[in-house]
């Protein structure tokens, strides 16, 4: 199917690497003019390199200056506004995996929502009104798994994740008529470079596939397989945005899509 991305403009946020490479690399094999943004200049333009990217865009969305100058760069480098954007960065900016709620500080609190929800915010103040003036564009906002299904550890990034599940529906459903959608991804454990090369230095072998070290690793226990018998793969979680970002999808928003495995057990 042609999923009519032929041409059209994405800003990608977080795709020097992991999760957002991916995303990056696919809708430029559709055709899409793609900006690659990081806050490491180096690995960001090797990115934008290899897969032919309309350019790069540097800076720190935790702040409104860092957010409107990658906004700004994005904007010069695609020749006009921003079609598709793809808000990817966050992740959890305090790495309190073994820490209860009730442990971790309210400045974590603080720095995780600033990372995985206002990121967000902030770019699409800039980036929708534009959006809604053309009569098109695609808002895809990556949350996370433990958004809906949060685990008894790192309250403080769930917790950011969930706000940004609240943010997707309540923008969508400001946006009637005028031919812009906003939806989620959620994935779950994903197996991006980190994860391999842990895995690879964990059992002394550079020539384990992702598949040996995810497989090793869970028959240890560090995490459990969902249903579907293995971790998710970038491309995984970039098909789904694809398929969002087409013109072709005008009818799904507002929407929360898991691509997790199966891992969270609910019905929503």
């Amino acid at each position: 199917m042609d999923l009519q991305l032929k041409g059209r403009r994405a800003l990608v946020t977080g795709s020097s690497s992991g999760i957002g490479e991916g995303i990056a690399r696919m809708l430029a094999g559709e055709g899409c003019a793609v900006v690659v943004h990081g806050r490491n200049r180096e690995r960001a333009e090797k990115v934008a390199a290899d897969i032919k990217a309309a350019g790069v865009a540097i800076g720190d969305l935790s702040t409104d200056e860092g957010t409107a100058s990658v906004h700004d760069q994005a904007r010069a480098a695609l020749g006009g506004n921003i079609e598709i954007l793809i808000n990817n960065a966050g992740g959890s900016s305090t790495g309190n995996t073994t820490k209860s709620p009730i442990e971790i500080s309210i400045e974590d609190y603080v720095s995780n929502y600033h990372a995985n929800a206002l990121s967000s915010v902030r770019l699409c103040r800039l980036a929708v009104p534009d959006m809604v003036a053309a009569k098109f564009g695609r808002v895809i906002n990556v949350s996370s798994a433990v958004a809906v299904q949060p685990n008894n550890l790192g309250a403080d990034y769930s917790g950011a994740k969930s706000a940004l599940n609240n943010f997707t529906v309540s923008l969508a459903g400001s946006l009637k008529g005028v031919g812009v959608t906003v939806n989620t991804v959620s994935p779950g454990v994903i197996a991006v470079d980190g994860l391999v090369r842990f895995g690879r230095k964990k059992y002394g072998n550079e020539n384990l596939t992702v598949e040996e070290v995810t497989q090793r690793l869970a028959a240890e226990k560090v995490f459990d397989l969902p249903p579907a018998g293995r971790l998710g793969l970038p491309e995984d979680l970039a098909l789904i945005i694809c398929t969002l970002a087409s013109p072709r999808s005008g009818f799904v928003t507002g929407a929360n899509y898991r691509v997790d495995g199966g891992l969270v057990r609910g019905l929503n």
